[in-house]
């Protein structure tokens, strides 16, 4: 079993839903632990020393873009998965069945050796590798 860690960027109504849809794993939901004003560094510190480490599903692509939080993520022990530019625009019904279809493999991914950052195209075809958490800083 692991456990999903959904930051705001990705719909409560999605995370709840996958709760409903996959059994077999649990999600939590950001404003479920943290107060809304958490900024993303610290929760990601925070949820770093759980036990068992959580996956983190993000719809916020400035994570890995903003240099002082691709530095506190390339720190930590964390599988890192964001939606790519285009998820936020598709209409919820588009974004719930096109989610459903791509999680097995997020699951899937999500069972890596080592910490990863992974992409999630819109088309949900499939899941990228980008590179090794630990590599974050070094990449764009």
């Amino acid at each position: 079993m692991m456990t999903f860690f959904f930051d705001r960027n990705v719909p409560i109504a999605l995370a709840r839903m996958l709760n409903h849809y996959d059994r077999q794993h649990d999600t939590v939901y950001l404003d479920d632990r943290f107060p809304k004003t958490t900024a993303d560094s610290d929760w990601l510190v925070e949820i770093a020393k759980w036990d068992p480490k959580p996956v983190v599903i993000s719809g916020d692509g400035r994570i890995l873009s903003n240099p002082a939080e691709r530095q506190v993520l390339a720190g930590l022990p964390l599988s890192f998965f964001v939606f790519a530019e285009g998820w936020c625009n598709l209409a919820w019904r588009e974004r719930a069945w096109k989610t459903v279809k791509v999680w097995p493999r997020i699951v899937e991914a999500a069972n890596c050796r080592r910490p990863t950052v992974f992409r999630v195209p819109v088309t949900a075809q499939k899941v990228e590798q980008l590179w090794l958490t630990a590599e974050a800083v070094r990449r764009k």
